[in-house]
This record gives structure tokens, sequence and C-alpha cells, in this order.
């Protein structure tokens, strides 16, 4: 087998094959159990201290910037090519017009409706250091009846200069990707449409090579969102391909969620279990869709209610609409099986199990959805930036919501909503997903928890 594995970076400056480089040593090159350790080394014939990989020029990235990693074969006989779909060139000339837009409108918010209860606190944060600056501003350019004193002038120099750099380097260079991204807004709709676009034509490359049998989207920060763009963008260009005999496994995934529905819980593993089962047995069937799994690390999306939408209840219109993507998919009454699908058939006498084509919203039908966040608390500790996305994505039923989204705390790990035995939290983890020194473990393990929870996701060997 021949998988591809595609990395979004996140909001910022970023630096091409950065991301990439070390994302691949993470999950490939210090992973002594995909190749047998006794293998010779390809590059010296001697005994190897790492897996190997090769960076290739490939047209497909379109640009000379980039690399594609390409491995030795794994134990499982599969071969696996990284790529990076680096997007941060395409967000230059953001200005502080962007970002005071943005952040007005966070603050403008009704907190009793459009202001989720997980993101109150920094909310409210957000105020006091805004109402900070603006009453030390207007205590700057008050007239005094003296000169201030010389050490309270410098005081007021430092503070401007630390405020300036704070804007330049964090609010406009970092934040202000976000600003852009999410707003769609006259001066960003440009932006966000060159953004998408270019993704969407790499995974469209990647797929139509017929080269790969399977794709993994991996995203971190503001890249899960552009990924997430890209992917219900493309996936309607893919759905209705595909398909000409008996669907029994199909069958079974959308009787799983009508279950889930009734009884308002899915079991998260049989949910991946089947959704892979159908993926293959679509595959099998012609099915050009290749995406198997979706991995999101430090996900904004977990707040999409107030990033993405107008409120909680604007986000469920959307995605009742089909505008964005559930997982699992939205269904739909079929006036001849009398039941609820994400699927639809014209054939006038039809069964359960015939062939049927998924709508164009039905991404995570076939897509398994994992996705690493770090609990936050006391906004210092963990990321803010990042939390569970099952509750925000899930199918929405009758007062439950059925998530088929795999939600794993890691940085720290936690159980029972509780940091785990024999880890601790850590500080400002948003940028720690794949780093293999930032383990919260109180010992030090041969494989960091989270890096361990990151490779399961991957499944190289499957």
């Amino acid at each position: 087998m021949k998988q591809a594995i595609v990395i979004l970076h996140g909001m910022g400056e970023q630096v091409p094959m950065t991301t990439l480089n070390s994302f691949v040593r993470s999950v490939w090159t210090t992973d002594d159990t995909l190749v047998d350790p006794g293998k010779p080394d390809p590059n010296t014939g001697g005994s190897r201290d790492r897996n190997v990989s090769w960076a290739k020029p490939d047209a497909r990235n379109s640009s000379t910037e980039l690399r594609r990693i390409t491995t030795e074969r794994d134990r499982a006989g599969n071969y696996t090519d990284f790529y990076e779909y680096y997007w941060a060139h395409l967000m230059q000339g953001t200005t502080w017009e962007h970002v005071s837009t943005w952040i007005k409108d966070l603050l403008l918010r009704d907190p009793r409706t459009r202001v989720p209860k997980r993101v109150f606190h920094a909310w409210v944060v957000l105020w006091i250091v805004a109402l900070a600056v603006v009453g030390l501003t207007a205590w700057g350019l008050w007239p005094k009846a003296e000169a201030p004193k010389p050490w309270l002038a410098w005081l007021s120099a430092l503070l401007g200069m630390a405020t300036s750099a704070f804007v330049s380097a964090v609010l406009i260079k970092r934040f202000g990707d976000v600003a852009r991204y999410v707003k769609a807004l006259p001066p960003n709709v440009a932006k966000r449409h060159a953004i998408r676009q270019a993704g969407v034509d790499l995974l469209a490359r990647l797929i139509d090579t017929k080269e790969y049998d399977r794709i993994v989207v991996v995203a971190h920060s503001l890249g899960t969102i552009v990924a997430y763009d890209i992917l219900a963008q493309l996936y309607s260009y893919y759905n209705t391909h595909g398909g000409n005999g008996p669907q029994p496994e199909r069958h079974r995934l959308e009787q799983m969620v009508r279950d889930a529905l009734a009884g308002g819980k899915l079991d998260i593993d049989a949910y991946q279990d089947q959704q892979a089962r159908a993926f293959a047995e679509a595959r099998e069937q012609g099915a050009p869709w290749i995406v198997s799994d979706f991995i999101t690390l430090g996900a904004p999306l977990a707040h999409a209610e107030f990033l993405i939408a107008e409120s909680h209840d604007d986000l469920r219109e959307r995605q009742r609409d089909r505008l964005l993507p559930t997982c699992p998919p939205v269904l739909e009454y079929d006036g001849t099986t009398k039941l609820l699908h994400f699927t639809y058939s014209t054939a006038r006498d039809r069964a359960l199990e015939d062939c049927r084509t998924p709508h164009h919203a039905a991404l995570f039908g076939f897509t398994r959805w994992t996705n690493l966040y770090s609990h936050e608390k006391g906004i210092l500790t963990g990321d803010l930036i990042s939390g569970p996305v099952g509750d925000a994505f899930g199918l929405d039923g009758k007062g439950c919501v059925v998530s088929g989204i795999r939600d794993i705390a890691v940085l720290p790990a936690m159980t029972d909503g509780k940091v785990s035995e024999g880890h601790r939290r850590s500080f400002f983890s948003h940028n720690n997903y794949w780093a293999l020194d930032k383990g919260t473990e109180t010992t030090t393990p041969r494989v960091p928890h989270h890096i361990a929870e990151l490779r399961r996701a991957l499944r190289l060997l499957k």
C-alpha cells in the first residue's frame, strides 16, 4: 500500500518545511515500531539508528520551496509520502485595521447568547485588557498640570514599546491570520478563496494520480479550520462518483447512526471501525475518495460557534443546511425506505443495502475524524485555543448530540475530567502536539503520551 500524509501548519509567519520536518521526525523517523530494527540502513547498508526518509522535489506541491518526504518501506509493506500544504505566504498584508475589526466583533457580543461558556473567562480577560489599554492611552493623552517625573516618562515609554511590539508580533503577525480567515468581510474574501483553492488543488492532484490508496490530512491550529473548509469543498467534487453494487457496510454504518440517535450515544470505536469498512467497500466499487482520516491538533474548531458562526443556533442551522459537514453526517428522510440516511437513491424499488450515493456533506461518513486537544485551566496552562470538537460538530439530534469524533485529551492525559496519574499540567501547550521533548509525564517514558496518541491516530501500518 502507498499512502500520503498531508499536514497543514497553523497561524503565524511559518517557514516552509519547518512544520513538515519536525512532524516527520516525531511520527516516522523516531518510531522504532514501523521498521524492523534488524533491517539494514538503506543509505549505508549498516545497522540503523533511525527510520530513513528522503526529501524530493514534487511538482504537485506547486512550490520550489517545498519537498515531498518519502519513506522506506515499513514492516507492513507500506510506503508513505509526507506533504506540507503551505499557505502562510497567501496571508500577507494584514494590518491593525483587520485585527481591530475582528476584536471589536468578539468584544461586542451578547454574553448570554453569543459567548460559549468554555471561553467566557477568556472573553472577560479580553475585555479587561481592552479597557486597560484604552484607560492608559486616555491617561497618557490627558493634559497634566506639571511635567511627569522622569521615571514615569521612562515607564510610559517602555509600556508603549511593549504594547507596540505585542500588537505587531502577536496580534498582527499571528492572530491576524485568524482575524482575516474566519471573517468573510470584503477585504478577506480573496485571501480565503486563494488559500482554500490551493489546498483543494493539491489534494485533488494527489487523488487523481491514483498513486495512493489512502490520504490522511493532519492540521494544526488555524490550519484545522482551513483543512476542514478544503475537505468540505473537495468532497463535493467526488461524492457522486463510484458505487455499483450492494452496500451492506454502508447500510450498517447508517443503521449505527440511526440507533445512536434513538439511544443518544455512539460508540466511537465501533463507529470508526465501521467507517473503515464502509470506506473499503466504496473503494472496491470504484469510489475515488481516498481521504480516510482527518486529524486535528489544537483545533479552534472547538469554538466554532464563537469563531465561525454567529451563535450556537447559527452553527446548527449551517450544519442542517449542509454548509458545514458534521460527524456523523446530517441525515435526510427517504420516502421509500421510511428511514433517515446520509445517502440517496433515485431507484424506484430500492432496498436498504442497494447502491446509494452519499450527499455532498457526508464527508465524515467515510472519513474518520480524530481530535487531539490540551485541556486548558486558568488560561495559562494547557491550550485555550483547542478543546473537544464533538459537541460542536457532532450530529444534532432531538435533545442530544451524537458525535463520531474521537476527542483525545493530551498534554496532559485526562481521566474523568482530571489530570491522569503520572501527568502534570504544562504552560501554553498549543505548539507542543508533536514535540518529542514536551511530554507532561512526571517520569521520562520511552514514548510520550501525546506522541503515542498521534501515531495511533495516523495508523501508518494499517
